[in-house]
């Protein structure tokens, strides 16, 4: 690895650290790591899409 690579890389990695320790430091940064930890749900997204779609269909297959 050349040697500007590795500074950069060195540097982007103290930059994270500084983040993570502002963050754990002040309360209000807390509370959003708190939301990104968080796995995201789409089932009910996706129980929403296949519910509009089996209307259409049934509405489709009525006109038919």
């Amino acid at each position: 690895m050349s040697r500007s690579r590795s500074f950069n890389r060195f540097h982007r990695y103290l930059a994270r650290q500084k983040r993570r320790g502002l963050r754990t430091a002040l309360p209000r940064f807390r509370e959003e790591l708190d939301v990104i930890g968080v796995p995201v749900n789409h089932s009910r997204n996706i129980l929403r899409r296949l519910w509009g779609r089996e209307i259409q269909l049934e509405l489709q297959e009525s006109d038919a």
